[in-house]
């Protein structure tokens, strides 16, 4: 419906008069038509009656109102432009046109010529050049309530003259001074008329002025230059050659010589406009093509994928790296069709990081996933740098990415590793702990002079118990780093299946009656063998069924199976515990790993248990596994052993040291810098009848040895004065020295400090803390 339709103030048929008369008014500041005041309508009824570019702008907002002509300049600021704010609608050039308001404001008229302004109405922003007269318009009142403006835009014109006077320049520049190659070529027969010295120089100082093209330069011919010539000639349409390939004769009886140009033919007009001849100027760039084709190649060399952007951020150049990985062409990538292969997770991050950095000019960073042409997603880290001009402004950027997916799992393994470090530190810190508490108890026990004979016994079985208990987790770090370092050596021989069985049970058992569990086990073949260290095997088996007893309740069953599938025997500890998660199963086997949800059911423990039995299985040859059907439903550990490997043989040497010695009282000595540990062994070895002399530092060992001529010596390694080594070598260079038992005791238990040991004369090396009846039984087989 029309808002006005019989105001004569929208006279006419043209789109931008009927766009008024159809215009909802009601809702603009200007109000409705017929309410406008007489000036105003006036002025729009003889604008929309002129061909001539006009706009009226009113109001103290300078609502603006325009003919036809007009709204052609206004390009795609017309239609919604219609009626706004005049600095509005033009407010990229708001800075050129507020003093000229505030002149015609003022109530002065004027008039521009040629005046330049910066414009965006086409979506782009571009120069453009105005010729117009600014006129104040009164309102009723006699005041200055607006002004109109009759235009013309000039910008074909000036840029006509401009390049006109620009053309003249350029061709006396280029010719006094230009280092690229410069020519005039006349006619449709491209004769030379005039070639600077670049020129000449690149074509071997060939005659060629006053020469046609194909006579003066005949191998251009076949090249398709003539062609590109000929096209230009005819149509004047310039052509523009970049890093184009040409072969040139540049000496007589010569190969052609390789060269690459930058080039532009140029066509001249005469003042009628017809093409009279062709303006050839260019650059030699066939160092910088070589260079370009040798950076690319290093390019192409690397790993990572290198690129090259704008500094709009869409990228101009990708190395070959880009296609081996995503498979897409590089060319398919330019721009921002690479975004394709980001994974849709990292776009808002990729792109908040490139705007946060795009007005800087520092280099930067960012990781991202990129989609292979597999399908699958890596990890990749983005680098790029910025080249500078002199002002300091970006040109353009150039960065790498690079495949970080490696290093970024093993720095969560790390990281993993560091938190399970933490909380074993934690663990044995409090393991260690646990068991002195009584031990200092019972010592004070025994201290105290109204002990009762019960009450002492009791005391020495705590004492007894809580060092057992500290012993085994002392043992099962040494076996741990062992096997973790392939140091661990595995004494083999044929045992029999039901002995090792009978010995787990043995050991799991008082746990499981402590907490009334039903423990069973069953052999399915009677008589089987394994060959295997059986020492290791009931390790294996003894700390699978405590570990079941650990986090199976008051009243639970657990049960070892014992099968032979194939050339393997299978073992199999089940329960009825707490089960196991699924992401529990994954790492259960992992070093210090416990289950989290029932660490106060654990009794105990580093969590390296699991490890241990893993380590000593896959030492066998073996394997083990978990399963469970869930928290709350019981866990069910697998082992399997090769049942036929071959039984190492025993040595004459090493049947006759399996016969129990004799024993008989000798004399010992023993050095160790904790004088406390020296003292309470030599009193229980002279229980056994020996005659025990003690030396608390390594000189006064070596001055006993010499007085005494024992026959063992029990040497701690790490004594002041001289260490334990240097004892046993000075023991093994005196004339008696071959004579005595020498044994290395250490905390330090790998094998490289038992080869020390046996490299430095000791016989035997025995890890802190040993069993005290261990040293008498081996001092008794040594010396019988």
């Amino acid at each position: 419906m029309s808002a006005a339709p019989d105001l004569p103030i929208f006279p006419g048929n043209t789109p931008v008069a009927h766009l008024m008369r159809e215009k909802d008014w009601s809702g603009s500041p200007l109000g409705l038509p017929q309410h406008w005041p007489q000036p105003l309508r006036s002025v729009v009824s003889l604008m929309l009656g002129s061909a001539f570019p006009m706009f009226v702008a009113w109001g103290p907002s300078l609502y603006t109102l325009y003919n036809d002509a007009y709204a052609q300049i206004m390009g795609a600021k017309h239609p919604d432009g219609l009626g706004q704010p005049f600095l509005d609608i033009w407010h990229e050039i708001r800075a050129d046109l507020v003093p000229l308001v505030q002149r015609v404001e003022a109530g002065e008229s004027f008039f521009m010529e040629n005046l330049p302004l910066w414009m965006r109405r086409h979506g782009y922003d571009e120069d453009t050049w105005f010729t117009f007269s600014y006129s104040p318009v009164l309102g009723d009142n006699g005041s200055v309530a607006g002004f109109f403006c009759a235009c013309t835009e000039t910008t074909a014109m000036v840029l006509a003259e401009r390049h006109q006077s620009a053309e003249q320049e350029r061709l006396q520049s280029l010719f006094s001074q230009a280092p690229g190659f410069i020519a005039i070529m006349r006619g449709a027969d491209h004769v030379f008329e005039i070639a600077n010295q670049a020129y000449l120089q690149l074509t071997g100082f060939r005659e060629v002025i006053g020469k046609p093209l194909a006579e003066a330069l005949p191998e251009a011919v076949d090249q398709g230059f003539v062609t590109l010539l000929d096209q230009a000639y005819a149509t004047g349409e310039p052509y523009v050659g970049r890093a184009v390939r040409v072969m040139i004769n540049r000496e007589r009886e010569a190969p052609p010589s390789e060269a690459w140009l930058d080039f532009v033919y140029q066509p001249l007009r005469d003042a009628a406009g017809a093409v009279t001849g062709v303006f050839v100027q260019g650059h030699d760039v066939t160092e910088l093509q070589r260079t370009q084709q040798a950076l690319m190649a290093f390019s192409n060399s690397i790993p990572a994928i290198a690129w090259e952007a704008a500094t709009d951020g869409s990228l101009e150049r990708f190395n070959s790296q880009w296609q081996v990985y995503t498979g897409q062409t590089a060319e398919s990538a330019l721009g921002h069709g690479w975004t394709a292969f980001l994974h849709p997770d990292d776009r808002t991050v990729a792109r908040q990081t490139w705007e946060r950095v795009r007005s800087g000019n520092e280099a930067w960073q960012v990781d991202y996933r990129l989609r292979g042409a597999d399908g699958g997603y890596r990890w990749f880290n983005a680098r790029a740098v910025p080249q500078l001009d002199a002002g300091g402004r970006v040109l353009r950027w150039f960065g790498t990415t690079t495949d970080i997916e490696e290093s970024r799992a093993a720095a969560q393994i790390l990281q993993e590793a560091d938190r399970q470090k933490d909380e074993f530190l934690a663990t044995l810190a409090h393991e260690l702990r646990n068991p002195l508490a009584p031990i200092r108890t019972a010592v004070q026990l025994l201290a105290s002079p109204a002990v009762t004979t019960q009450a002492r016994e009791r005391a020495i079985a705590v004492i007894g118990r809580q060092v057992a208990h500290m012993a085994h987790l002392l043992d099962d770090l040494i076996d741990i780093a062992r096997i973790t370092r392939r140091r661990l050596v595995l004494k083999k021989e044929r045992i029999s299946v039901d002995d090792l069985v009978e010995t787990a049970m043995e050991t799991a058992r008082p746990l499981a009656d402590a907490k009334r569990q039903a423990l069973d086990a069953t052999v399915a073949s009677a008589g089987l063998q394994l060959v295997a260290d059986p020492v290791r095997v009931a390790q294996i088996l003894s700390n699978l069924l405590n570990n079941a007893s650990k986090y199976t309740d008051v009243g639970g069953r657990i049960a070892l199976d014992v099968q032979l599938e194939g050339e393997a025997v299978v073992f199999s500890v089940t329960d009825s515990g707490i089960g196991l998660s699924g992401a529990t199963i994954g790492k259960i086997f992992t070093m210090f790993s416990q289950e989290q949800s029932a660490l106060d059911r654990s009794e105990g423990g580093l969590g390296i248990g699991l490890a241990l039995v893993k380590g000593l299985v896959e030492l066998h040859g073996g394997t083990v596994s978990a399963c469970s059907e869930g928290p709350g439903r019981g866990s069910r550990f697998v082992v399997t052993l090769p049942a036929r490997a071959q039984a190492p043989e025993l040595g004459a040497a090493q049947a006759a040291g399996l016969a129990t010695p004799p024993t008989h009282a000798l004399t010992l000595l023993l050095a160790d810098d904790n004088r406390d540990a020296v003292d309470v062994l030599a009193e229980l070895l002279r229980l056994d009848g020996h005659t025990v002399y003690t030396a608390n530092d390594g000189l006064q060992a070596m001055a006993l040895a010499g007085q005494l001529q024992p026959d063992v010596l029990v040497l701690d390694i790490g004594m002041p004065g001289r260490n334990g080594y240097e004892v046993a070598r000075h023991v093994r260079a005196q004339p008696w020295g071959s004579r005595p038992l020498l044994i290395a005791a250490t905390g330090w238990g790998q094998e490289d400090d038992r080869q020390k040991a046996l490299a430095a004369g000791f016989d035997l090396h025995l890890t802190k803390p040993f069993d005290p009846l261990a040293l008498s039984a081996a001092i008794r087989q040594k010396l019988a």
